[in-house]
C-alpha cells in the first residue's frame, strides 16, 4: 500500500471550504428534541430548501424513491451521548455515526415524497436533523451501488439494534428488486 506521501502529487490541504447547497426545514429546534429512537424519527417529515442557484440540479430525480443526504452537523458540539448507551468502552468514534466528530458530516438515505426543481424544494421522511442544518449535497438511492445485504456489523451493535431503541424497523423497505428486473 503507497503511503499518502509517496505521491508528489497528491493533495496535501490542511483545510478546505464547503459550502450548503440548502438547509433543512425540520420540528426540530435544539438536539434535545431529536427523537433518539430510530422508529420515531424514520416516520418524521421534514423539507429541504435548496439555494435558487441549485434547483435545477434537481431535473432528473423523477422515479427514484430515496436519496441520500449529506449534511453539515453544525450543533454536534451540543449533543451528549445518551445516559444508557450500548457502546462498549473499546469502540471509538471512527465505528460509530455519533455526531461528534473531526467533521460532522451526516449522512441520512430518506424516503423523497415530493420535490420541485422549479423552486429547489424536496419533502423527505427520515430525516434525523436539526431545523437549519446545512446540507452539502444530495445524492440518488440506487440499491445497486448503495445497498450491501451481505454487510455484517459487530455483536454490540446488532445487540443495540434489537433493543428497545431500535426495533429494525426502515423507511427503506420497499421492494428494489422490481426495478431491477
Amino acid at each position: 500500500m503507497k503511503k499518502l506521501n509517496d505521491n508528489p502529487g497528491a493533495a496535501t490541504l490542511d483545510s478546505f471550504t464547503i459550502r450548503p447547497i440548502g438547509y433543512i426545514q425540520s420540528a426540530y429546534a435544539q438536539t434535545k428534541d431529536v427523537a433518539h429512537t430510530h422508529e420515531a424519527w424514520t416516520a418524521d417529515v421534514s423539507q429541504i430548501k435548496l439555494l435558487p442557484k441549485y434547483a435545477k440540479g434537481l431535473g432528473g430525480l423523477e422515479g427514484y424513491s430515496h436519496i441520500a443526504v449529506l449534511f453539515w452537523v453544525h450543533r454536534a458540539k451540543e449533543w451528549k451521548m445518551p445516559r444508557n448507551h450500548n457502546k462498549p468502552p473499546h469502540v471509538k468514534i471512527f465505528a460509530t455515526r455519533m455526531p461528534v466528530r473531526p467533521n460532522p458530516i451526516g449522512m441520512s438515505v430518506v424516503e423523497l415524497l415530493e420535490f420541485s426543481a422549479d423552486n429547489g424544494e424536496l419533502i423527505i421522511k427520515g430525516l434525523d436533523a436539526l431545523d437549519g442544518t446545512p446540507v452539502i449535497d444530495i445524492k440518488p438511492y440506487i440499491p445497486n451501488f448503495d445497498s450491501c445485504p451481505g454487510a455484517s456489523i459487530p455483536q454490540w451493535v446488532r445487540q443495540h439494534l434489537n433493543s428497545h431503541f431500535h426495533s429494525g424497523h426502515t423507511h427503506c423497505e420497499g421492494n428494489f428488486e422490481k426495478d431491477n428486473e
